[in-house]
């Protein structure tokens, strides 16, 4: 029985409920396909409407919130492929992006 605990701890630990599979599948086609990344930024709402995105999952993407994705669950690499890469904050320079202005003004 122990055993069996045990198990459904590490299980818990390491392989956690994907609660918003279908947003990560789109971080991650997203971050896959140019051509969708490309499309995702003229019209966000198209691609996350092909995705068949809840509207939880879509108030989530249009925040543009990393800190807030987060602690929703959204998973570090997504987030990373949706706001850094397809916004294209990772171009921008650390005062412009959302995550740092709060620092540097204190």
């Amino acid at each position: 029985m122990l055993q069996w605990r045990l198990c459904e701890v590490m299980r818990e630990l390491f392989f956690p409920e994907l609660k918003y599979y279908r947003l990560h599948k789109m971080a991650r086609s997203i971050h896959l396909n140019a051509a969708l990344m490309q499309e995702y930024r003229r019209n966000p709402e198209t691609v996350m409407n092909a995705f068949g995105l809840t509207e939880e999952e879509k108030e989530l993407v249009r925040s543009k919130d990393p800190v807030r994705m987060f602690n929703a669950g959204v998973m570090a690499y997504a987030i990373f492929y949706l706001i850094w890469e397809a916004e294209g904050w990772i171009y921008r320079p650390p005062e412009e992006q959302t995550l740092y202005k709060e620092q540097l003004m204190s």
